[in-house]
């Protein structure tokens, strides 16, 4: 943490890195720029919540099967959710559809975490525009991942020059409204390219095979970090690369509450969907428990910021922390499903879908 705040004296190059050229063609042919690759600071109203605290980044894309509806005429009842114009025909002309209409996004998430996915909250929710943003980052990601690998780190170095020129340490996540395993994707960098990137970021980023965290492990006052449903070993995979990651409960996925205590027996904080209205007090701990298992976490206000990064230590009697997240409107969603994802605050036991139990103490009723 420490390490993540120091908002040192910048020592970034006065010269802008010139980024390729074929990586801004490439970009462009899916309608996309270097500045449209992330959403940064005030463009995202959770980010912008820590803004005092650090600039932040996220990389949106259109989550788990939604790639497949975006393409097909009447694929849902609402808007945001079905098919966006013109995007078809752009992953026709790019050879796509195939691949497109079988992609998968998030492959451990749950039917009601898909149900109520943020990507249709807030600007999500209102028009397609930001679907569609979304939607052809991912086709342009299906088309050269390599390509798109190279253009999030050309991104996140132009975002992390605003940072420093704020004096405040950048923390990227890479997972917005998808999990994918950006740790474990690789890269290859020529020697030019890895010159002008040192230059972005400040540090010397080494010409050859490489990943995101790799690439990027020795800049100061950076952080990756992200939540993921995924299995232990993944989260376990994801820490060992550099990634700060909160485990998330999907309580009504067969195993999660159990997936959920694996996690926190392996020191990760658990991210927990909760049915509070905003600005609704939430509890002071919560009893996990599946197959036999149990952990009491101390309960935080993760609407406050997205800096998990910074959060505190559980106080003393507490296994960990749940981080408590106040379900957001999610339009078109089916509304039985908030029930079957979120804890809701009766003070009493919650048997979850998935399997385990649940009990939140300190409620105000």
């Amino acid at each position: 943490m420490a390490s993540f705040l120091l908002a040192s004296r910048s020592a970034l190059s006065p010269r802008s890195p010139r980024s390729p050229r074929e990586l801004r063609a490439f970009l462009s042919r899916f309608g996309l720029s270097l500045d449209s690759i992330l959403t940064s600071g005030s463009g995202n109203a959770k980010i912008a919540k820590g803004s005092g605290l650090a600039f932040s980044s996220l990389l949106h894309m259109i989550p788990a099967r939604g790639l497949a509806r975006a393409l097909t005429p009447g694929s849902h009842a609402c808007d945001v959710r079905s098919q966006i114009p013109g995007l078809r025909e752009l992953a026709i002309k790019e050879g796509l559809l195939e691949k497109a209409l079988q992609f998968n996004a998030c492959g451990f998430s749950s039917d009601a975490c898909e149900e109520l996915c943020l990507a249709f909250s807030g600007h999500g929710g209102i028009s397609t525009t930001p679907g569609a943003c979304r939607a052809r980052r991912m086709l342009a990601f299906l088309f050269d991942p390599e390509a798109f690998l190279r253009a999030l780190l050309w991104s996140g170095g132009l975002a992390y020059r605003k940072a420093r020129r704020k004096k405040l340490p950048y923390a990227l996540r890479c997972n917005g409204t998808q999990e994918l395993p950006w740790d474990i994707f690789s890269l290859t960098l020529s020697r030019e390219e890895a010159q002008e990137l040192s230059l972005l970021w400040g540090v010397i980023i080494k010409p050859g095979k490489t990943t995101i965290p790799q690439a990027l492990r020795k800049v100061r006052a950076f952080s990756l970090y992200d939540y993921a449903k995924a299995p232990l070993s993944r989260l376990l995979a994801m820490r060992e690369a550099g990634v700060h990651t909160t485990a998330s409960l999907a309580a009504d996925s067969k195993g999660g509450a159990f997936r959920a205590l694996q996690a926190i027996n392996s020191g990760f904080n658990l991210a927990v969907p909760i049915l509070i209205k905003k600005g609704g007090a939430l509890p002071s701990s919560l009893l996990l428990r599946a197959e036999g298992e149990e952990a009491l976490l101390d309960c935080i206000d993760g609407d406050l910021n997205d800096l998990r990064m910074l959060d505190r230590k559980p106080r003393e009697g507490f296994r960990g922390l749940a981080v408590m997240l106040r379900l957001k409107r999610s339009r078109g969603a089916d509304p039985s499903a908030a029930k079957r994802f979120a804890l809701s605050p009766s003070g009493e036991w919650q048997l979850l879908e998935g399997g385990g139990s649940a009990l939140l103490g300190g409620l105000s009723l």
